[in-house]
């Protein structure tokens, strides 16, 4: 429960910061619309001319994948640049200024070739680590496989934030957010897996509710679960965002951000970490 508790307070200070500009929940609200209107624009077609027939059967052409991979690089590209934008608008907060929406697009949009270039790589490592998984390897094989897809989450956990206030390649934004990984791994973990929990207590709710209103209406008992969960799921994600920013800003200033208690923070790091501004460290601006 410690560790629950912990997280639950930087929950509620990075809704506190939520709450100053309420308008960052329209990212999440975008990007989740656009991810349904770009499966949309590749599900329908595939679906039409029988390709999901043909993938069954194992007698796709090589170009059909091709296909599916844009798809899923498309999904990787549009919740990368959203959250940029989310967390240039946090950013600007935890800094003392009043965001909009349009200076964290701007943001983003700045760092376009980047978020592009890493979209590719964090899609094609997610797609292999995805594919080396696999029943007949055995529990242990997939367990090392598993294992890996948690290290490389972890090691790029700070990856937006490096690459938009760094400005760096994206080889040099991996090693420097596994750098700030490493000297912080704490809180990557206990943030990460922490958030993950209190999202799942704060969704029970909804499944309570719809447990009573079942026998009333189904059909209300559904639609008010699911609307619930919705407003949970864009809650968390723009509170994450916030939180990420907080720990970037923490790992790198050794200053506790705005809204934010150096008490707490220090809580789920184990130690206050030594100061490393980023801005006395110039970032490569080569690419990948």
């Amino acid at each position: 429960m410690g560790k629950l508790d912990r997280t639950w307070q930087l929950f509620k200070a990075s809704w506190n910061v939520l709450a100053l500009d309420p308008e960052i929940l329209w990212l999440p609200v975008i990007s989740g619309l656009s991810l349904l209107a770009v499966t949309a624009s590749f599900v329908l077609p595939l679906y039409s001319t029988g390709m999901f027939a043909v993938l069954r059967a194992g007698k796709a052409a090589p170009e059909t994948y091709v296909i599916l991979f844009a798809w899923y690089y498309a999904n990787f590209f549009i919740g990368i640049f959203f959250n940029s934008a989310l967390v240039g608008c946090a950013n600007i907060r935890l800094s003392g200024g009043d965001p909009t929406l349009s200076q964290g697009f701007q943001l983003a949009w700045s760092r376009i070739g980047k978020i592009a270039l890493w979209a590719l790589v964090s899609a094609t490592v997610g797609l292999l680590l995805r594919s080396l998984q696999d029943r007949r390897n055995g529990f242990l094989v997939n367990l090392i496989f598993a294992s890996l897809g948690l290290a490389w989450s972890l090691i790029t956990y700070l990856m937006v934030p490096v690459i938009l206030f760094e400005n760096r390649g994206i080889y040099d934004s991996v090693y420097r957010s596994e750098e700030l990984f490493r000297e912080h791994w704490g809180e990557q973990v206990s943030g990460d897996f922490g958030f993950g929990l209190l999202n799942f207590l704060l969704c029970l709710p909804g499944f309570g509710i719809a447990f009573f209103l079942w026998p009333v209406d189904r059909s209300l008992a559904v639609i008010v679960c699911f609307y619930y969960i919705l407003l949970v799921s864009i809650v968390s994600y723009a509170v994450k965002g916030i939180f990420t920013v907080a720990l970037y800003r923490y790992s790198t200033l050794g200053e506790a951000p705005t809204g934010f208690s150096a008490d707490v923070i220090d809580d789920v790091l184990g130690g206050r970490p030594k100061p490393l501004r980023f801005m006395d460290t110039p970032g490569s601006t080569s690419g990948f």
